[in-house]
């Protein structure tokens, strides 16, 4: 089965209700992969995992903080090629 990316949106380890309901989503297609970025991604884990995330790839880095697209992708673009 293939892999569905999940870009999370939280706030200091706060996962949104969306994300939630994208996980649920995702599985219907596939397996959901979420990935969480900046400040407070690695305290995301447990809930994805909870709610459905066979993976939890995080990175928090400096870039991140701030609200650029760019290094976001980057990362998303990264986690796609590991497979």
């Amino acid at each position: 089965m293939a892999e569905v990316l999940v870009y999370v949106d939280h706030v200091v380890g706060a996962v949104r209700k969306p994300v939630l309901e994208l996980l649920t989503l995702a599985r219907r297609i596939g397996e959901p992969v979420a990935v969480a970025l900046g400040a407070g991604a690695e305290g995301t884990a447990a809930v994805l995992a909870e709610h459905g995330a066979v993976k939890v790839l995080t990175a928090d880095a400096s870039e991140f903080a701030e609200y650029l697209v760019v290094p976001k992708v980057d990362a998303l673009c990264s986690s796609t090629s590991r497979g």
